[in-house]
């Protein structure tokens, strides 16, 4: 059993809670001296030997981190995200252990995911772009387990998620100005679900921006999708086949965007003679898509960086400068915005 034993088996053997086995490999307190006498007994027993770095070690040593995603063959903000954050876990010593999203439901079932996010070592979660549901951050609370959300989209009510991500009301603002100096009038607007409180922040921006100009827009120009090129595709199809049709619209995604650019084609349209067309994350797709497309760039290197230095204080119990990070965005201009028809050339 050297070397493959788990915490988990470790706490059973003891006749102790995961989360008071946890406590003792941590050093902190709470666990009285014969249970923890009794848990380090059964490490020795089990020939335990924990892969990760214990709380009252170097923040140097190895560390084990469970990162949550959804699907990720919708959009590449995913892949792209991930793979930002195992360049950044490489450089400082990181491993990182890839989930697929839970949604356990009843209480037994919650503690059992949660357990399982300890069972194998990990010190911390993160969640990319995804929602945990408020059981799961307490389960996670309860066993001591640093939870960070990258573009949290978990529901109000999880008051002590820790969350990083761009600044989603500037990114979407900063696309509503880009269309209106064009001298745009007609929009439309593909916003991403209404459950995800990054989506509600770009959509928000975009319609501040029109705001400003006097512009209030109608409710059946504002149609929700997925981040995917289905989403986009069908969105476009609405939009699009009416008589007072947009000539700019915002997306919630690169995906989503190509797929109203589809959907312009398909009714005989181009972007951007026809119609102008941003999207958001500045994905590889972007520069992909024909035509290239004006997109919203999300600073992913950073914010992996800067989400791995905040776990690592998180599992030291040191204090972070603000528990909700905002990094910048900035507006890329290419090839799928321009002037509405029938501007005059200047």
């Amino acid at each position: 059993m050297a070397g493959r034993a788990t915490l988990a088996a470790v706490a059973r053997h003891a006749g102790v809670s995961l989360a008071t086995a946890s406590k003792v490999l941590n050093g902190r307190e709470g666990v009285g001296d014969q249970t923890r006498q009794r848990v380090k007994d059964a490490m020795d027993e089990l020939e335990y030997r924990p892969t990760t770095a214990r709380a009252s070690e170097p923040s140097t040593d190895i560390r084990r981190v469970n990162v949550i995603f959804g699907e990720i063959n919708v959009t590449m903000y995913l892949p792209e995200t991930f793979h930002a954050l195992m360049v950044a876990a490489r450089d400082c010593g990181v491993e990182l252990i890839p989930h697929l999203m839970e949604h356990p439901q009843t209480p037994r079932e919650v503690n059992a995911w949660a357990e399982k996010m300890l069972s194998n070592n990990g010190q911390g979660v993160i969640v990319i772009a995804n929602a945990l549901s408020v059981a799961q951050v307490e389960a996670c609370e309860r066993l001591h387990l640093p939870v960070l959300a990258i573009d949290s989209s978990t529901p109000i009510g999880a008051t002590n998620l820790i969350s990083i991500g761009s600044n989603n009301f500037a990114g979407g603002h900063a696309a509503g100005r880009h269309l209106l100096s064009l001298g745009h009038r007609r929009f439309g607007l593909v916003r991403g679900p209404a459950n995800a409180s990054f989506a509600r922040e770009r959509a928000f921006g975009f319609l501040a921006a029109l705001d400003e100009e006097g512009i209030v827009l109608p409710t059946d120009l504002i149609v929700e999708a997925h981040f995917a090129y289905e989403g986009g595709l069908s969105a476009g199809e609405q939009l699009l086949n009416r008589p007072d049709r947009p000539t700019a619209i915002a997306t919630n995604c690169d995906a989503c965007a190509i797929g109203v650019m589809e959907a312009a084609r398909k009714l005989g349209l181009q972007a951007p003679a026809d119609v102008s067309v941003v999207g958001y994350d500045d994905s590889k797709l972007a520069v992909w898509s024909t035509p290239q497309l004006t997109s919203v760039r999300q600073p992913l290197a950073e914010i992996a960086r800067m989400s791995l230095r905040m776990l690592s204080r998180m599992i030291d119990h040191k204090t972070l400068d603000s528990p909700h990070v905002q990094l910048a965005t900035e507006l890329v201009v290419r090839d799928s915005t321009a002037a509405p028809p029938g501007t005059p050339q200047q």
